[in-house]
Formats: C-alpha cells, structure tokens, sequence
C-alpha cells in the first residue's frame, strides 16, 4: 500500500465495512441453497486458491519459525473450523440482525483479551468508544426489528461462541504480525484452516445437489470467498499490524449501519429518526475509541 494509505488505517477499515456489511445478508442467501458444512469448504476452499495464488505471485512463501508452528496451527483452527462452522450453523438458526448484534460483542471481548495477553492499557475514553459504539448498534439494530421470543436462541448462542473464537483470532493475529507480514498471517490461517475444514465437510460437499444451484447462490460463494475472506480479512490484519487491536475491533461496529444504508438504497427501507442517532452514537463510538 503507499504511504497515504498506509498512514491512514482506520479510514481504510472504515472503508471495508460496507462489504463486510454484506456478509451476514449473503450468508442466509447462501444457505438457502446450501447446507453450511457444504458452504463453508466451497467458501474457504476458494479463498485458499486465492491467497496461494498471492503468495506465489508476491514470493512470500515461508516456513515458520519452530516455536510459531503451534500459533499457526491454533490461527487456522479458529479461522475457519471453530469460527466458521459456529457462525454458519448459528446463521442457519437465527436472524441476520441477531448475528450482527452479536458480533457487535466483539470490540468488547477483544479489549479484554487485549488487556490479559498483549498488555494493552484500556483508558477512560477507549471504554467509553467502546460501550457507545455498542449502543449505537441497539439503536440501530432495534429499530430495524429484533426478535426476543427465544425462537432464535440455538443460533444465537452459536454466534456468541463464533464472536468468542474471532476475538482469539484477533489476539494470536496481533501477536504473529509482530513478525511476519499480513498476507502471509491471514493467507497461512485461512489456507491451513480450510485444509482443516475439508474433512469435516466432505460428506455434504458430496450430498450437495448442485443441478439445484442457482446464480444467487454462487453469487453467495464468490462474495463471502472474494470479498469477505480475502479482502476483508486481509484488511483486517494489516491494520492489526498499524493499530492495536481494541481500535480494530470497534470499527466493526459500523457492519449494522452500513447493511441499514445498503438496505435503503436497495430495498427501500425508510431511514428513521432513531436510526439516525443510533449512527452518530456509534460514530462518535469509534472516534473515541481511536482517540484513547
């Protein structure tokens, strides 16, 4: 990336969050065709190809260091097999807001993590960005309809633990990209950690009735393949590696507000009063968490 990029992460992260947006939305998409083990190896098997491809390409195979290999190892598994799988089984069983809400979780989780194993120091202003933004999420996300009946609770709780292995993976990233650059972290964590989903979802890779795929759902596929796991992932720890994890995490946040906006344009969802504000509160969220 040039130097006014590289000077210039959050507004970069920020950037991204409007394809991250999409990938809640996409998901139910693409489980209406597929069954998640089944999307989940055609999603991450995609990716693998790209990420060797751009390893090749920028010459940055390597070999990790011996005491790295059992980081490498546990960044794959909570990549893709333990993460992946929750969130595409949970996905299956609840809301794509209630996955947004949750995953709202996450600049929470990883601030503490933060403080336990890299020794980040949480100011006033950095707890309070992150509790704002969290409230921004509510507003918004209530506005739009969540369903407290306990009918989604199965999903639910996948997701929380889904949100729980993403913010571990956020933490072993922050610590591997002291030392090796970010494509060769996200390329070796979601090459490896598609190795490692293979065998869990063989068996409905080979039930997959593929003469009943549609565009819409490969559409899906190349999406959460293309745009979510390389390009979101890819952007998310190479501003790891400009900015501490915390800051990361709230920027996450914005994922709801931008699938509203996208909802608006493209659906003609209304845009009310109380979305509004819901915004500004997670704007101002974000601002204070970069600040602290």
């Amino acid at each position: 990336m040039n130097r006014t990029i590289s000077n210039n992460p959050l507004a970069v992260l920020i950037s991204i969050q409007v394809i991250m947006a999409g990938t809640f939305l996409m998901t139910k998409l693409g489980l209406r065709e597929f069954s998640p083990l089944a999307l989940g190896v055609l999603r991450f098997g995609l990716t693998a190809l790209v990420f060797a491809a751009l390893l090749g390409m920028k010459r940055m195979y390597f070999l990790p260091d011996r005491k790295d290999r059992w980081a490498f190892l546990w960044l794959a598994l909570f990549s893709v097999p333990f993460n992946q799988g929750l969130f595409l089984y949970g996905m299956k069983y609840t809301l794509a807001a209630h996955g947004a809400l949750l995953y709202a979780a996450t600049p929470i989780m990883v601030l503490c993590l933060s403080c336990i194993w890299l020794k980040e120091r949480p100011s006033v202003l950095k707890i309070a960005g992150i509790a704002l933004g969290f409230t921004g999420v509510l507003l918004v996300l209530f506005e739009k309809g969540i369903d407290l009946s306990g009918q989604t609770l199965k999903g639910d709780i996948l997701i929380f633990f889904a949100v729980l292995t993403w913010s571990v993976y956020t933490i072993l990233s922050k610590k591997m990209l002291r030392k090796y650059q970010p494509l060769q972290v996200t390329g070796y964590s979601l090459m490896f950690g598609a190795v490692l989903f293979i065998p869990i979802g063989l068996l409905p890779i080979l039930r997959q009735d593929y003469a009943a795929v549609t565009w819409s759902g490969l559409s899906s596929i190349l999406y959460l393949a293309l745009l979510t796991s390389v390009v979101g992932y890819l952007t998310w720890n190479w501003a790891l590696s400009k900015i501490e994890a915390s800051k990361v995490a709230v920027v996450s946040n914005l994922q709801p507000v931008f699938a509203a906006v996208l909802a608006w344009l493209f659906l003609g969802e209304k845009i009310t009063h109380n979305f509004i504000i819901g915004t500004v509160v997670v704007a101002i969220g974000v601002i204070l968490t970069e600040k602290g």
